[in-house]
This record gives structure tokens, C-alpha cells and sequence, in this order.
């Protein structure tokens, strides 16, 4: 079956010859003619296109290899690049001995000039008018007394509605020069750079081939090589052959992660946090237990709490209930399930969120500290009532709370009478501590590889301490970390990973700095430490303190980003 497709009226401009000698001869322009489409037959089903099964031959433009490998045009003072240096490959691309090359070289084989083989990376074929067949590996043409280095790789053939281009990666660049050049790097990657006037294509039922005449370069390419190349200047003809099969079912993914309308400085007087899932299997947490209120054999979907955890937490690893202090409680339930528990149990109606086929919901839960609070504020999710533990469900997102009063600060304030002199001796004063900077994040940048593990520094914030209380009483800053969590993911590493090292400077008030607290040996700073004290009898005064804070994590921890919540507690 034969068919005719007008491409629309071509546009043509003048060649501009940026390279003044031998560029403009041989870099001309040509007309593009319509599309002729050949189509000998139809694939059936949609079917995916093999990697490494066949190569697509292509050679980009005849005469601008034979310019590029005779290098006869060259300026002095640079002169021509050795032969066999001046077209060279872009792996896994490789030269078609059998092509014809553009030039006679005086090179030993393969001749630089030759066309190319670019290995088939795979595709889909929908059928004989859509498709694609993508490819790796490409040229560099360099010509350095004519200040430019081309690059030509990764170009698929794409037939779109019966109509063939070809579609690849281009980059020019362009060094400092003496020609009035502008120096820089041009181009861009997956550029329509060619419209195919003949596009022939046999599709069988585990194969593919496509032929393409009278290629001419686009608007766009020509822009991504600077007008080298003028819109309309002929390219290589090509083919293309590879085989197919029918598509792989895939398992469908569930991937899930949690994200939080506000994970940092909640207002310690309460505050309204949005959850919101995706990726959660619906299917996946089912009832074998008989345990009300969800129905045997029927989903149970995941909890959705605000809570105080210990570490480890997770059920998964064990962990009981008494690990986790469930302050606030949500339950995402999919269908069925959510309307049989509805009906059949009102009382814990309100607590119901939609888990929705898509493996989404939306929980709002409303978050507050807690007097009876001994782990680690966060939003946690798990495996509902009735089903086994899932790990894969399994996330938690640390909470931290502001200051109260929302200065960002962390301060404990004693309030002096009016018109006393709080540095009086034997009169009451004031014991004040401040987080400078306020409330936010501390980044401890991307680790780096190390010896044994994975390793990142950096600065806590600083922390100023003024005593002036009558009789110096003592006093001490000290810090716990939690476990590190993968933001919205259920990887994890131990708090213990976490060490640092106390300083202090501006002291007037005899405070000395805590000891040094080693990462990943002991406890780490999960089981708390000293940031700075001060001995009973102090001198009334202020001091300021800061930690250089030492990460390694292990090897085995996954990709992602990861928090933990440094909480500061003064004693005295």
C-alpha cells in the first residue's frame, strides 16, 4: 500500500557559511520534495523493539565527511588534524567497512570517511506509520583551523503519522578563534534535524525495517549547528533493521511515599498537618487474622499517625506497641473495606481516609507535642490491624516543633521584677538560651564516599547561653538525634551515625564545651549528649556554642534524602 503525504511548503533560506573557506562549497542547500510513504504492512499488536538486534546505517552528510576527512581547506596556523584524528567515533558507534567512503584517504582502514553502524537501543512499532527505532553512538567531526567541533550521536528514526525524520543529539563547539567566530558550545540533544521525503517501511511480526531518501536537514537542526548547515541541505540517505516482540507485561509498581504540607517549626500549640500518600498498593495489607472491624480476607490498608516512636519502631523489624505512642490516628482503607467499616462501625468513622485505586490519600491529622512523649516526633505509616507486617509501607517523616511565641527560637526564658538588676548579686536572675538563626534545617550537603562508609560534615547552629542567676547554679545544653529517614520513603539509618564536636568562644560565664562524641561508635548522639555546661559557682555571664557535626553512614543505605530531628534540652 502506497500513500502520499504533503509535508507542507518547505522553507529555504540562503546557506550562511560561519566557516569562511570551503564551507560555503560545500555546505549548500537543497530542496525537499513531499513525503512518499511505502508501507508493504501493518504490525498487529503493538510490539517493543529488541536493543543490540540490528544497526541503523547512516553516514550524516557525504560531502561534509569528505570536508571534514580531506581537511584540504585548512588555515594556518593550526593547519589539518592527523588523518585518523579528524572524524573520530562515539562509542558504541562504529565505521560500515562496507560503505563507500567519502574520500580516498591515505589512512590505514578503516577509512575515517566511511559511514557508520549505530547499534539499535530498542523502540516501539505500533504499526508501519508509528514508530521508532532509537540507536547509540554517533561521530565527532573535528576541523580546529576552521574553529569548530561537531557532534553527531543517538538518532532514532521516528515515523509519526506515515512521515519519517530523524531525531538526534547535536552539539557544536566553537573555540576561541581569530575568525570573528562567537566561542561556545551550541546545539542541544533530541533535535528534529531531519525530514524524510521517502520513508519505506516493513513491519512483520518480529521484525522491522525502515529506509529513508531524500533526507534534508530541518529549521532546527540548522540552528543547532549554527547554521553550519543551511535549512534544506541534503543528508544521508538511511536504513535501519532490528528486531521485535510482543511488549512484557510488567508488574505494576508501588512505590510509596508520604509527603507532608509542613514537617518543621509546627506551631507547639497545635497545628493542622496534611499527609499526603501515593504509591500504596490498596491490595496489598489483607485481613488474614479475622480481626475486626475490616472483614476476613479483605484489605486492611495502613494507618496514618502523628506519634512519638522509639527506635526501631517498625513491626517489621519486630518492634511491639509499646515502641510506638500513637498521639493522633488516621486509617487509609481502599474499597471495600472503607464502606464496610463505615457501616459497620461508626465509632471509628472519623478516623477513615480513602486509599484510592491509584494507591493515593489525603489525611489531615491535627499535630501537638506531648508531656508523655519519649521518642521521635514524626507522621508514620504501617500495615493496618488484622494484616502482616509490610515493610515496603513502612515510612516515617519527622516532626519538629517552633518555639512557642513562633520566634523560630529555641528559649527558656525566667522573668526578673520590675526595676531589679538581674546582675545584682544575691538577687534573682536570668537564665536565657537561644538557637541563633531560629528554627530551619541544617544541611549536611551530599555525603561522599569514604573509607568503609559514607560520610558528610557540617555546622550546628550556634547557641548563646546567658546565666546571671544568683549563686551560679549549674547548668548544661545537651542534644539527642533520631534515626535518619528517607524523605516520603521506608530506608533508614541509625541515629548513632550522627556524632560532633563542641566548641565554645565569647565565654564570660565559665562554661566549658561537651566532650567529643564519635559517629557510628556507641550510641552516636542517640543517647544523648552534652553541648556545653557549666559547673555550679559559674561566673554570672554568657557563653556561645557551637558543633561541627560528623555524618557516616553505612554503604548499604539507598540513594535519597534523608532528616533527622536534633532535639536541644537546657538542664539547670
Amino acid at each position: 500500500m502506497t500513500r502520499s503525504r504533503p509535508a507542507g511548503r518547505p522553507r529555504h533560506r540562503a546557506g550562511h557559511a560561519l566557516l569562511a573557506t570551503g564551507l560555503a562549497a560545500t555546505l549548500g542547500t537543497a530542496l525537499a520534495a513531499a513525503p512518499l510513504v511505502a508501507l508493504t504492512a501493518a504490525a498487529a499488536e503493538p510490539s517493543e523493539v529488541t536493543a543490540d538486534s540490528g544497526d541503523l546505517a547512516w553516514g550524516f552528510r557525504e560531502s561534509f565527511r569528505n570536508y571534514v576527512g580531506r581537511q584540504t581547506a585548512a588555515l594556518p596556523p593550526i593547519g589539518a588534524v592527523p588523518i585518523g584524528e579528524r572524524i573520530t567515533l562515539v562509542a558504541p558507534g562504529e565505521f560500515d567497512e562496507d560503505g563507500t567512503p567519502a574520500a580516498p584517504l591515505d589512512t590505514t582502514p578503516p577509512n575515517e570517511t566511511l559511514p557508520y553502524l549505530l547499534p539499535v537501543t530498542g523502540g516501539t512499532v505500533t504499526d508501519a506509520d508509528n514508530l521508532t527505532v532509537a540507536s547509540a553512538g554517533g561521530a565527532v567531526y573535528h576541523f580546529p583551523s576552521h574553529a569548530f567541533t561537531v557532534t553527531v550521536k543517538d538518532v532514532a528514526v521516528v515515523v509519526d503519522g506515515g512521515v519519517g525524520t530523524l531525531v538526534g543529539d547535536l552539539a557544536v563547539e566553537i573555540p576561541e578563534n581569530n575568525l570573528g567566530y562567537e566561542p561556545g558550545t551550541y546545539g542541544g540533544d533530541d533535535v528534529v534535524l531531519g525530514e524524510v521525503a521517502n520513508t519505506t517501511v516493513n513491519v512483520s511480526a518480529d521484525a522491522v525495517t525502515v529506509s529513508g531518501t531524500g533526507v534534508t536537514l530541518t529549521a532546527d537542526g540548522a540552528s543547532a549547528l549554527q547554521d553550519f548547515l543551511a535549512e534544506g541541505a541534503a543528508l544521508d540517505n538511511f536504513s535501519v533493521s532490528a528486531q521485535t516482540s510482543a511488549p512484557t507485561e510488567q508488574p505494576e509498581e508501588w512505590n510509596p511515599t508520604v509527603t507532608l504540607s509542613k514537617a518543621s517549626g509546627v506551631d507547639p500549640e497545635g497545628e493542622t498537618v496534611t499527609a499526603t500518600g501515593s504509591g500504596f498498593d490498596p491490595a496489598a495489607n489483607i485481613n488474614t487474622s479475622g480481626r475486626p472491624p475490616v472483614a476476613a480476607g479483605a484489605p486492611t490498608g495502613v494507618y496514618v499517625v502523628f506519634g512519638s516512636f522509639g527506635s526501631p519502631w517498625r513491626p517489621s523489624e519486630g518492634a511491639g506497641s509499646g515502641a510506638r505512642t500513637v498521639l493522633v490516628q488516621k486509617w487509609a482503607l481502599p474499597e471495600p473495606s472503607y464502606s464496610q467499616v463505615k457501616a459497620d462501625f461508626p465509632n471509628v468513622a472519623g478516623q477513615l481516609v480513602l486509599l484510592n485505586p491509584d494507591g493515593t490519600f489525603t489525611a489531615e491529622l491535627a499535630v501537638a507535642p506531648s508531656d508523655t512523649a519519649t521518642g521521635a516526633y514524626g507522621v508514620y505509616t504501617y500495615a493496618a490491624g488484622g494484616a502482616a507486617a509490610n515493610a515496603a509501607q513502612e515510612l516515617g517523616i519527622p516532626v519538629s516543633f517552633a518555639t512557642p511565641g513562633g520566634s523560630g527560637d529555641i528559649d527558656l526564658e525566667v522573668t526578673v521584677p520590675e526595676g531589679e538588676d538581674p546582675g545584682e548579686p544575691g538577687e534573682p536572675g536570668a537564665f536565657t538560651w537561644t538557637v541563633v538563626g531560629g528554627a530551619g534545617a541544617v544541611s549536611l550537603g551530599t555525603a561522599e564516599a569514604g573509607a568503609g562508609a559514607l560520610t558528610a560534615t557540617g555546622d550546628l547552629k550556634r547557641v548563646t547561653v546567658s546565666d546571671t542567676r544568683a549563686g551560679g547554679p549549674a547548668w548544661s545544653i545537651n542534644g539527642t538525634a533520631t534515626d535518619f529517614f528517607a524523605t516520603g520513603g521506608s530506608a533508614s539509618f541509625p541515629g548513632s551515625s550522627l556524632g560532633w564536636s563542641p566548641s565554645v568562644s565569647e565565654n564570660t560565664g565559665g562554661a566549658v564545651a561537651g566532650a567529643l562524641v564519635r559517629p557510628s561508635t556507641g550510641s552516636g548522639l542517640t543517647a544523648g549528649a552534652t553541648l556545653v555546661s557549666a559547673p555550679a559557682g559559674h561566673a554570672s555571664g554568657s557563653v556561645t556554642a557551637d558543633a561541627a557535626l560528623d555524618l557516616r553512614i553505612p554503604l548499604e543505605t539507598p540513594a535519597g534524602d534523608y532528616a533527622s530531628v536534633l532535639t536541644l534540652t537546657a538542664v539547670g
